[in-house]
């Protein structure tokens, strides 16, 4: 099935974003106040406590780009329970587990965190949410996003995308790579450690087509030791824009491979990849689409993130990556609990996350988002993305508050 191939690619945390025709803002009109963003310190809560679940690959071969809601999740409770005083006066705890890029660990991890009675579990980075989430769902807790690159996202009732549907992710990138990188030949450098990679060629062979571009695709190991052939090969093939989807650490080597044989192209690239392995090399420009919220965005909601992260961090590993992405599937357990009665449970987040009717979490959210109890969101349901850039050794927005709507239907 089409939609199952293309979403065992995805699962893989290879991101893939961008939009071919349309260039829109798809903001929503829900509490555009945002978060507070003071250094405020708010009375202890003294309710019962809730439990949230983080889980992600902290470590194993897509750690670099997937590892940072680590950070994020122990920050996050203290910017609640310090700065706001919790929610409704209820202290938040957060429990992070490791899926070790494994499916049984990855078992084991959501089998703990259900035992700890979470009322919700975000997944910060999704490469193995397949293998949890039945069991997860059986035992009625919801399951937020976090990364939503699986197909799982969008089949199953009781998991909750908050961003860009990985269908029009795809398409996002091209657009991306057409309006700010100027591409005229589009390359796909896809992961060749798991055949499923290669699946995204297609529709970003259509997508270039539509955008009236050129494309080509190759396969790269994340283990090599050496990309020079690989370089050599791009630059005889006259690609001037070059999308790195494969792990942010070898990345990083391929970029630098790259500009020591003289070639050095535009790349493509994403927000949960872009991070210290990016941003440390000199002469490197990159664009992309932001399913979640680039860091550097100018609005309150996400100026907020960054005051907390700033605050209450242990680390500076939280800047994109995976940082932004779990933040938002935090505040939306924090939206959908806003009336916390005097008890919390799993099915007080699921009958918020329901209420859900154009929300974009004061900004946040590149798209409206709407649940539907029963209904799992349906792919193309959120074409939207934030757009995101590097130059000088800086994460950028260059597209501000707007975003790009690749696969919206008007």
């Amino acid at each position: 099935m089409r939609y199952g191939k293309l979403g065992a690619w995805a699962r893989l945390a290879v991101v893939a974003v961008g939009a071919t025709t349309l260039l829109a803002a798809c903001g929503g009109s829900d509490d555009p106040k945002g978060a507070p963003t003071s250094e405020t310190t708010a009375p202890a809560p003294t309710g019962s406590p809730i439990n949230i679940g983080v889980i992600g690959s902290l470590t194993g071969a897509q750690a670099s780009s997937s590892n940072q809601g680590a950070t994020v999740g122990p920050a996050w409770e203290r910017y609640i329970n310090e700065q706001l005083g919790g929610i409704n006066g209820h202290p938040v705890k957060i429990f992070v587990e490791d899926d070790k890029g494994d499916p049984a660990q990855a078992q084991a991890a959501a089998r703990r965190l259900v035992d700890d009675k979470v009322v919700a579990i975000v997944v910060s980075s999704d490469n193995e949410v397949s293998a949890f989430d039945d069991a997860v769902i059986a035992a009625g807790i919801p399951l937020v996003s976090g990364t939503a690159n699986a197909t799982d996202w969008y089949t199953k009732a009781g998991m909750y995308p908050t961003v860009t549907d990985v269908l029009s992710g795809l398409s996002d990138q091209v657009f991306v790579a057409k309006k700010y990188g100027k591409a005229t030949k589009f390359a796909d450098l896809y992961c060749s450690e798991v055949a499923a990679c290669q699946q995204a060629n297609a529709p970003l062979e259509a997508a270039a087509g539509k955008a009236g571009i050129g494309f080509t695709s190759l396969a790269i190991s994340s283990t090599a030791t050496s990309y020079t052939a690989e370089c050599l090969k791009l630059q005889q093939e006259k690609v001037d824009y070059a999308q790195l989807n494969f792990t942010t650490a070898a990345a990083s080597k391929f970029v630098q491979d790259c500009q020591q044989q003289g070639y050095n192209p535009t790349f493509g690239t994403s927000a949960q990849a872009v991070g210290a392995d990016l941003l440390d090399i000199p002469d490197f420009t990159a664009f992309g689409p932001a399913y979640a919220f680039p860091s550097p965005l100018s609005a309150p909601a996400a100026t907020a993130f960054v005051a907390a992260m700033k605050r209450f961090a242990k680390g500076d590993n939280w800047a994109e990556g995976t940082g932004s992405y779990t933040w938002s599937g935090l505040e939306a357990v924090h939206k959908a609990l806003a009336s916390a009665g005097a008890t919390v449970a799993a099915k007080d987040v699921t009958a918020g996350l329901n209420t859900f009717n154009g929300e974009t979490l004061g900004g946040l959210l590149a798209n409206p988002v709407t649940f539907t109890a029963g209904k799992p969101v349906s792919f193309g349901a959120h074409p939207c993305a934030f757009v995101i850039g590097i130059a000088d050794g800086k994460a950028a927005a260059p597209a501000g508050v707007e975003t790009v709507c690749a696969n919206a239907s008007s």
